[in-house]
């Protein structure tokens, strides 16, 4: 390991300029197409809606959607024409909505939160790094977590698992600061449980259950017990309680177990249903992958970087091991990284963004690694292999993706400039690698990254914005719906088409009588033989074939996407827009 913590990384140099260029590059890689308005099902136009009813309805302490959603959450108590919605903590909704309010609702508003997460992470990325060795290293590491695949896409996302990893990042930091700065600073003890308070209101119990474990396993190795005084965890929990307990304790007044219309309570739904249950059973559907699945996730997210990760680990950990009495960095961020995946890995609900918060930890041990083996007069075979490969994936990356394109039918001669230049980044990093200047490839190797990102958010090549979001049927029917039109979905509206055509009602056919919120294909079918022209977005593709068949008037397909089709009916008379 370079210098001792907080002896380099504290004294001047030119520190601000690496964090304007670390605001530069993660501002950038975080703000491209950010203010898209295809928000994408179900995840971002889900936090949009329940945002924006926030800022509409006046009621900021519940969450809420509208109630044709409650099937998704049938032991959510229905309101009228909502349902408060217990799924999520509201610290992210909150965010949002305070962004609805300055900028109105927009998809940008939305998404702002996980924006300023990812920009906020690497910055704390960054001050791990300068404290624990030098602002070399606080550079690199902040470079990785700007570019770290995984983090990047999730900054996209209206989704609260960046303002998350910002969080525990924070708490990270401020653990490392206490553990290896002079004993009783009450302000890093302040940024460590605010931030880990500020947590529960994002995700629940979890954001602080899992750093507290990390911590655990690392006093666990290194025998020192009793500095976990440093870290004051009494005076800590009351900051955490005091910051999150008001939100969880009126959540449970306002619905207690069989209250009017509390089913089972808020309590019991939220802790029990929503975290216990969700981890140790199969019901919230997402069940079945193979061991090592987040594991894969996260080496595959943290790409390319994945590759420098085995020297990073040789170069540091040994090291590291030997000072963990007196230094127990290197300790705390692998038990950090370990111990969220872990986690996650021991539970049957296993989504890929769960180890987001593992890999800040990685980017700080590859951002040390890269500074050390990057500086003049280093010589590090594995390191030097590990360049090579990154440029040979680099080279294997763009072959795949041309491929893929053409199969599916996706390529436009437009994506040659682009395809053209990375190509040419990965010419001249061999170039600097043969001629042994591996901080120059190491350049390159991020340019190349900043320009695939910034294709793959812009051009959008594999539609990904247009294939899982309605954007682009609402604007068709927001363009064609006239005064006695009608417009449904069948079996039900997805978040985004609710969202595009607000405040419209978009009704979704259910049998009078039958089960409550159940759809009926049969009286879709008599809606459609009504005298009206009558939109319909399918989100069962199967369903066309009978409408054809049992539906008295000509069909007209307006749209026809992966997961939705929007038809509508001509009688006669009736002026029918143009296929698309």
């Amino acid at each position: 390991m370079r210098p001792p913590a907080g002896e380099e990384g504290t004294r001047g140099g030119r520190w601000i300029w690496h964090i304007l260029g670390l605001l530069a590059l993660a501002g950038w890689l975080a703000g491209v197409r950010v203010a898209d308005h295809a928000l994408v099902d179900p995840d971002e136009p889900r936090s949009a809606i329940v945002a924006r009813l926030m800022v509409e309805r006046g009621d900021w302490l519940v969450p809420h959607l509208p109630v044709a959603f409650q099937h998704d959450y049938p032991q959510d108590p229905v309101e009228g024409d909502l349902f408060a919605y217990w799924d999520k903590p509201p610290l992210f909704f909150w965010l949002a909505a305070l962004a609805m309010r300055v900028l109105g609702p927009t998809a940008l508003a939305v998404r702002l939160p996980s924006a300023a997460g990812h920009v906020a992470t690497v910055l704390l990325v960054y001050a791990c790094g300068r404290f624990l060795w030098d602002r070399r290293a606080g550079l690199a590491a902040g470079i990785v977590a700007a570019a770290t695949p995984l983090l990047m896409v999730m900054a996209h996302v209206a989704r609260m698992e960046t303002l998350l990893t910002a969080l525990m990042t924070a708490m990270l930091l401020a653990v490392l600061r206490l553990l290896h700065d002079r004993p009783g600073s009450w302000r890093w003890v302040a940024v460590l449980y605010v931030s880990a308070g500020l947590a529960v209101l994002t995700k629940g119990p979890a954001a602080v259950v899992l750093p507290a474990a990390a911590v655990g396993v690392t006093f666990l190795l290194r025998g020192r017990w009793g500095d976990l005084r440093r870290l004051r965890p009494l005076a800590g929990l009351g900051i955490v309680l005091l910051i999150s307990a008001p939100w969880f304790i009126y959540m449970h007044v306002r619905y207690p177990a069989g209250g009017e219309g509390g089913g089972l309570g808020f309590s019991r739904v939220f802790f029990v249903s929503q975290h216990l249950l969700r981890a140790t059973t199969d019901d919230s559907g997402h069940y079945g992958h193979l061991p090592g699945y987040l594991l894969g996730i996260l080496l595959l997210g943290f790409l390319p970087w994945t590759i420098l990760l085995p020297g990073a680990c040789l170069r540091l950990c040994r090291e590291g091991w030997r000072e963990r009495r007196q230094r127990p960095a290197v300790v705390l961020l692998l038990a950090w990284a370990a111990v969220v995946v872990a986690a996650f890995s021991l539970s049957t609900t296993q989504l890929p963004h769960y180890v987001m918060p593992a890999a800040p930890a990685l980017a700080i041990l590859v951002g040390a690694y890269l500074a050390d083996r990057t500086a003049p007069g280093q010589r590090d075979r594995l390191f030097g292999v590990g360049l090579w490969v990154m440029v040979v994936s680099g080279a294997v990356t763009i072959v795949g993706l041309v491929a893929s394109l053409k199969v599916m039918g996706l390529w436009h001669s437009r994506y040659l400039a682009v395809i053209a230049l990375m190509v040419g980044i990965l010419a001249a990093g061999v170039v600097s690698l043969r001629r042994g200047r591996r901080q120059v490839c190491m350049g390159l190797m991020v340019a190349w990254l900043v320009v695939a990102a910034t294709f793959a958010f812009s051009a959008d090549p594999f539609d990904i914005y247009g294939s899982l979001s309605t954007h682009r049927a609402a604007s068709i029917l927001t363009k064609h719906l006239g005064p006695g039109d009608r417009v449904m979905a069948y079996p039900r509206p997805s978040y985004s088409l609710v969202w595009f055509l607000w405040p419209r009602e978009v009704p979704f056919p259910t049998a009078p009588g039958g089960p409550p919120l159940t759809p009926s294909l049969d009286v879709l079918v008599d809606e459609l033989n009504q005298p009206r022209r009558t939109f319909v977005v399918l989100f069962k593709h199967a369903a066309l074939d009978r409408l054809r068949q049992e539906v008295r008037w000509p069909i007209t397909v307006l749209v026809e996407k992966r997961r939705h089709t929007v038809i509508v009916t001509e009688p006669p008379g009736a002026e029918v827009p143009h296929e698309s």
